[in-house]
Formats: C-alpha cells, structure tokens, sequence
C-alpha cells in the first residue's frame, strides 16, 4: 500500500509540476502581449508604465482561472507523456498500477489546482479585475462625470461601500454597479454653497435609458434650519448622474463576476422581467469552466497511452495547444449562439465540455 501510496504522490508531481510549467508559459506569453499593446497608450491621458505594470498584475488572478483547464491538459500531456517516453509509465504498469489508479492519481492533482483557480476567480478575480479595468484607460479620477459636457470631475477610489462620485456639489454613491448601465442602491448628497448637506436622495435603483437617468423608488430628505422634510417618488427622471464612461472603466463584466453576485443579480433582472441571459450564460459557465479542466486531464490521458508515447516535449505541446483552441473556439461559438438564438444558456455553457467528456470517456474505454 505505501508503494502504491509513493507512485500516486510521483505521479500526482509530475502533473502538477507539468501544470505549473504550462501555467507560466500562458502567462508570459499573454502578458507579453497585453504590455506590447499597453505600452504604445503610456503617457496618454496620465496612463503611465506603472498603469502597464499594476494592470497586468491585477489581471493575473483573472488569467489564473482562465487558463486552469489549458494548463492541465498540457501539464498532463508534458508530465505523463515524459513519462512514458522514458517508458515509466510501462514500468508502473507492470509492477501493478492499473491505468484507472493512474488516472486517478492524475485527477486528484486537477481537483486540488481546479478548487484554487475557483476559489481565486470567485474570491479575487472581481475585485482585481475592477481594478484592472480601471487602469485600463487612464487613472479613474479623470473619468468625466457628466458625460464629456462639462470639466473634468473626479470620482474617489472603489471600496467596500461601493462607487463614489463627484459631481460639483453633488456626492454619488452606488453600491452596485453593472456594465448594462445600471445601478442600485444610489445614495445622492448635495451640499449648499458652504459645503453643507442641503439634500440627501436615495433611489432603489437608476437606469440610464434613451439619454435620461432613470431613478425608480426615490426619496428626498430636504435638509433645513426648520428641520428635515421628506418627499418621496415612484420615478423620477434626471438628465445628469453619473457618466456611462464611468461604466466602461470601472464595472466589471459577468464573465467576471463570482457565482453568488451573478445569482443575486439573475434573480433582480427576472423579477423585473428583464433580460438576463447573458448573466445565466455567466454563472453556468462557473462550474462549467472548472469541470472543463477535469474533462481536460480525462482527454490526456488516452493521447499519452497511444500517440504521445514516441512524441518529443514540442509535439506534445502543439498537441495541447491544439486541443485547447479547438474547445474554445467551440465554447465561444455556443457561447454567442446560445445567447442570440434564444438557445438554453446551460446548453451553451456546458455542452462543449461535455463533449469533451464524451470524447474522453470514449477513448479511454477504447484503451488496451
């Protein structure tokens, strides 16, 4: 039991250490590009090298995640695949490993790396991916708030209690903010010429729509020597709040949204009897995006066991790299169509990598 205990470890290490080599490899090469790309904007608009530099850090944890199911299969590939080209792997065979133990020894290495990529796109990818974002074109506090009509305004930094912005007299808070122009929960101060609260407004929601804010359930405390008197509003329509610019550079999109802030917001646009596909396709895609890396892990194997066995380190790379694109460019393509052919977003989400799975399960079954 202990030997076979140590041929797990060996080869749950070769995967991981595999893996961990794929991973950088993504990650240079897509951080080589981004900073190719970034590099020309420094100096426009105070965009500077340490936007470039901060950026793509805050980016890292978003590429993480993405990349997870990629790495695996190469990680797979390039650990077992050397393996078994040193002939290891029929060693192990004949000293009692069954390919099922190897296959499992593989997979518990792919649940471990899979639960910290999830972790990291639920728990840190919004929030550096905002941050990101708000790097991406200039430093937030030039953000015109009024819709480019007017000076430069300043909005103050995101935290924990959501957006601030400044407006001249007017301070906005919104402790919700979604990239279809949307916010909730807006909390408005407006000071008087001494800089003293002279109104407070707070709107369950605002919506920009056809040019005009929409503010829905609102209510106005009127500040005053005399006391505070309160009026409140079904809806109300307001031609300036908050710039939709605002919107480009600091929201984040679904597909970077964690699994329970995407549940919550699903069940806002459905109880208003409003569009949300595009936020189911998201958090579907949540778990389907980690099951893809064990489906990933399952398709390697078989490729190791029949036609990576004489293949040098690149043939099993373009093999990987190969495979990923192919799932991707399969995953996008019902991505889109899921979401404009009125297709089940489940479907769209899930199906390539139960495909993948398909593919998989088949081929090991087909194994000797």
């Amino acid at each position: 039991m202990n030997m076979f205990k140590y041929f797990d470890r060996y080869l749950g290490r070769t995967v991981f250490i595999g893996t961990l080599f794929a991973l950088f490899v993504l990650f240079a090469i897509d951080s080589i590009i981004d900073f190719i790309n970034d590099i020309e904007s420094v100096d426009d608009r105070g965009f500077t090298f340490g936007h470039v530099i901060l950026r793509l850090l805050f980016e890292m944890p978003q590429r993480l995640y993405e990349f997870m199911p990629t790495a695996l299969l190469l990680g797979a590939l390039i650990g077992l695949g050397g393996l078994a080209a040193k002939s290891e792997l029929v060693a192990l065979r004949s000293v009692g490993i069954s390919k099922l133990r190897i296959i499992w020894s593989v997979l518990k290495v792919g649940i471990v790396l899979i639960g910290i990529s999830v972790w990291v796109g639920e728990m840190v990818v919004p929030t550096a991916q905002g941050y990101a974002n708000s790097l991406s074109k200039s430093q937030v506090r030039d953000v015109n708030t009024d819709g480019g009509k007017g000076d430069i305004k300043k909005i103050s930094l995101r935290s924990k209690y959501g957006i601030w912005v400044r407006d001249n007299d007017r301070y906005i808070n919104a402790q919700e903010i979604y990239p279809d122009y949307r916010m909730r929960d807006v909390w408005i101060y407006e000071l008087d010429e001494y800089y003293k609260l002279k109104r407070a407004s707070f709107a369950k929601q605002a919506v920009y729509e056809n040019n005009v804010w929409k503010l829905s359930s609102i209510k106005h405390s009127l500040i005053s020597k005399s006391g505070v008197e309160t009026v409140a509003a079904e809806e109300e329509h307001w031609e300036r709040l908050v710039s939709t610019e605002l919107f480009d550079v600091i929201t984040v999109k679904p597909e970077y949204m964690g699994a329970i802030k995407l549940k919550k917001y699903i069940g806002y646009l459905n109880d208003n009897e409003l569009d949300s596909k595009r936020y189911q396709l998201a958090y579907f895609n949540r778990f389907a995006v980690p099951l893809s890396g064990l489906a990933m892990l399952l398709l390697a194997v078989p490729f190791v066991f029949r036609s990576v066995r004489a293949g040098g380190l690149g043939q099993r790379i373009a093999l990987g790299i190969g495979i990923a694109v192919i799932f991707n460019l399969i995953s996008k393509v019902l991505s889109n169509t899921s979401v404009v052919y009125d297709i089940p977003p489940v479907v769209g989400a899930f199906l390539p990598t139960l495909i993948v799975i398909a593919v998989a399960t088949l081929a090991l079954r087909k194994m000797a």
